[in-house]
This record gives structure tokens, sequence and C-alpha cells, in this order.
């Protein structure tokens, strides 16, 4: 009948409520989860230093985490899609990391930060400097670096080897100016070792950097070419030192003119390093001494070097370092070269693996500590060693080719006639500077090996000079 109530059974009113009740639920749940990972939001606006580019900024500010996102579009689409793809693969994997998180509080909030520098931006290139912060609940939130170079004209991304002519040795070049301005400074040259190492001429230790319209700047990260905790390290070069080996289009004064001022670099170069005195044409030897120092005969041999105009190796162990700490300072005045020897001279071979490392590491420690110098070159005593070994060491192994047994004959002048009647271009000679006979035998053995027209050099220069030479003779 018209105006009678219908009767919902029992199990329809269940089903109605469990519907509402999953509404609800689902719309708590949803602002619950609004709350915990907020609502994002886009804005774009005009860059006001440079008028072809806008900002995209993307801002989250959520209970549990927050980000907020910088790029710049420049409507270009190549390279625009490549910011876009870096910007969106750090929020998707961060996004992703937080959704997987168990243990996530308000007193440890999720954090992401992508902002940008535009260190160039000219007609013919522009290069973006990305630094990435996030936080994910650790201790300590991560800091991340990029840097896009793209040439408007080529379109096209540049790496290093792009900015140079083909054939040129710009690796060499970089890591001459690099090394020789770094070491300069004294905090970042105390671990000589990881310097060299680090700006080698390898295409990955030059791989950041940024085109400008005065430098090509390079950015080395933490512990490239210092210790870690001394952070990431630049160098600015400029562009005319360059300029035999750089590409045209990157020198041309009206295509590279940034469009606002550019800031004078932090650190830069702006004079090529000098260039070795040695002739690679002359007869060269290498003098080296070990087991010293000792005051008394290292001085005479020393001072026989200055005389002469000569350098040379000195192989020291640690036990007289301890002593004599002093004569490292000597050493190193004259131009001379400062090798490791060990510790206190065992046969390293006969010794556990842990124990000849120690040997080596010990004294590389005393030597810095007393002079601020990190060798490079190891002698081992007796040259007993083994591949297991130098492994460990990761130091250039120095042994000899002439070896007038001076430690044992201790007569000045068969010391002399040996050395002298095997000299050679090219050659080691291996003598000691802790006995005065071979100290006497010294002084005249450099007097008449400089008379003869011999270059007297350390073993890293004769290295480098035999590097020069092989590069200068083709290979057939």
């Amino acid at each position: 009948m018209r105006g009678e109530l219908k009767v919902v059974p029992v199990k329809g009113k269940w089903m109605i409520i469990l519907f509402v009740l999953a509404i609800v639920m689902g719309t708590v749940a949803f602002y619950q989860n609004q709350q915990a990972s907020g609502t994002e939001k886009k804005n774009v606006t005009q860059d006001t230093n440079y008028k072809n580019v806008e900002i995209v900024t993307l801002v989250n500010d959520g209970k549990f985490m927050r980000y907020a996102v910088n790029y710049p579009l420049f409507h270009q689409k190549e390279l625009d899609d490549q910011i876009q793809s870096y910007a969106d693969t750090a929020l998707d994997r961060f996004k992703t990391t937080f959704s997987e998180a168990t243990d996530i509080d308000e007193n440890r909030r999720f954090e992401l930060n992508i902002d940008y520098e535009l260190v160039h931006y000219a007609k013919q290139s522009v290069a973006i400097h990305f630094t990435t912060y996030t936080y994910t609940g650790q201790q300590k939130g991560t800091t991340q670096t990029e840097t896009i170079n793209y040439d408007f004209q080529k379109k096209t991304f540049l790496h290093t080897k792009d900015l140079f002519q083909p054939n040129s040795d710009y690796l060499k070049t970089l890591s001459d100016i690099t090394y020789t301005e770094l070491q300069k400074d004294k905090t970042l040259s105390k671990d000589q070792s990881l310097l060299q190492k680090g700006t080698a001429p390898t295409a990955q230790n030059f791989s950041h950097f940024a085109l400008k319209e005065k430098y090509v700047e390079f950015y080395f990260p933490a512990s490239q070419v210092a210790a870690k905790d001394l952070g990431p390290q630049s160098l600015a070069i400029k562009k005319t030192l360059l300029k035999d080996i750089l590409k045209s289009e990157y020198m041309n004064k009206t295509k590279n003119q940034n469009e606002i001022e550019e800031p004078n670099p932090k650190r830069k170069a702006v004079k090529l390093p000098q260039k070795s005195k040695l002739d690679p044409n002359k007869k060269t030897i290498a003098l080296t001494f070990d087991d010293g120092p000792n005051p008394a005969t290292t001085s005479q041999i020393l001072n026989a070097l200055k005389k002469n105009k000569g350098h040379a190796t000195f192989f020291v162990l640690g036990s007289r370092v301890q002593y004599y700490p002093e004569m490292l300072g000597d050493i190193l005045k004259g131009g001379h070269e400062i090798g490791n020897h060990s510790y206190n001279h065992p046969l390293l071979t006969r010794l556990p693996l842990k124990q000849a490392v120690q040997q080596v590491k010990d004294t590389q420690l005393m030597i810095q500590k007393a002079s601020g110098y990190t060798p490079t070159q190891f002698r081992p005593p007796y040259g007993g060693t083994n591949q297991t070994i130098n492994q460990a060491l990761d130091m250039k192994v120095s042994l000899w080719d002439i070896d007038p047994e001076d430690w044992k004959i201790r007569n000045s002048q068969q010391i002399t006639n040996h050395v002298l009647s095997h000299a050679a271009d090219g050659k080691i000679v291996l003598m000691h500077d802790i006995y005065p006979s071979s100290a006497r035998a010294a002084v005249k053995i450099i007097h008449e090996l400089t008379k003869q027209g011999y270059q007297l050099v350390t073993v890293s220069e004769l290295e480098q000079l035999k590097e020069e030479r092989n590069k200068q003779t083709p290979v057939h």
C-alpha cells in the first residue's frame, strides 16, 4: 500500500553500515595520508636574471616528509627533458624510500631539497650546477652535486673531451695545471699521493666541469684530491691557458659572454706551470741514497748537489727520521725527493703482510709529520718485495741499475770507480748516505758526472723524462 514503510532486512542494514564506515575510514585515511605526506604544489615563474629562462618549483610540506625541488626551464626540448628527468628520478627515489619506511616520525621528517645555480648562460652554451640534499631518517643527510653543460648552437650535451681539439693531449695539460695549482695549498698538499692520483691525466678525474665565459671550472668530489673531511674542491682554469687546444667556438668572446657578470672563481689558475728545466736530449742519471738521514754525511752530499745544480732521491728510514726530522726539510729545500725505505730495514717478504705494510705506513706518517711531504716512491730493503706487498702499499716501487756495494767496500775510490765505469743514460745508482766513505765518493761522483754532461735528477724526474721521450718517439 502507498505510504507503507518498507522493512529493510537486518543483513541489508549491516551492508549499508559497513559501506558508510568504509567511506568514513577511507576519508579519514586519505586526510591522514595527506597530513603525513602532504600535497604537492607546483609553481612556474620567470627568472629575473635571464629573460628566456623560467623556474619550476615543486613544494610539498607534509607532517612526516617534505620536499622542495627547483629546476630551470629553457624551452629547449632535449635540455629540458634531461633536467626534468634528473629531478623526477631523484624525487621518485625519495618518494619510494618514504613509502617503504616503517620507522618514520615527526622528529625525523624525511626531506629532499634540489636546488640549482646557473653558473654560466650565454649564446653558445649553458652550465647548470645542481645540488641535491636528501634526509631519510639516518643520522646525517647526504649531499650530491651534478653539473650539466649544454651547447645551444650544436644542440648537444658537452663532455670534457668535446671542448678540446681532436688528438690534443688535453688531459696531460689539465693534469699539469691542476696539480701545480692545488699543491700550492698547504692543506691539500699534505697528502701528495692522493693529490697526484686525483689530478692524474684520466677522463674520470676531469669529468665534472662548467664551461664559463673566461674559465673552464673543474669540480673534484670530496676525497678525490684531498682528505674527505676537507670536502669537495674546485679549480677554474683561464681559457687563455688552453687556447692552443680549446675549440675556437668556446674561445669566442661574443658567443660565450655571460648574460650577467660572472663572479670571480674561488680558486683559479691564470698562469701555466713552469716547464721542466730538464733537457730530454741530454744524458740523465738518478743518484739515490738509502738508510739515512745522517746530519754529517747527508749534508755533505746535499752541498755537492747544490754546487753542481743536481737533484737526487733520499730513501729514508723511519727509525732515523725520528732522530733527525730537521734533515728532511734540508732535503726538500734543495729540490730533492724523499722516498720511503721502511722503518728499520727488515726483509719485508719474511714478515706477515700486516707487519710489512705497517713498516712503510709508520714511516710515511713520520715523514709527513716531520716535513709535510708524502713520498710516492718506495724502495724495499734489500730489494725484497712481492706483488701482494706492492698492491697493499699502492706506491711506486723503485729499485736500481748500478750497485757499487758501498755498504761493504767502504773505500771511496773503489766506489767512485765502480759508479763512473757503469754510468749510462737513464740509469739509477744505489748508494748509502750514512757512511763517510760513501759521502766522499758521492761528492766525487756528482762532480764528475756533471762534468761529463749528465743531468742529475730524482727518480720521479727520471720517470717523467722517460715518458716525454717515449711520446716524442713514434711507435712502429
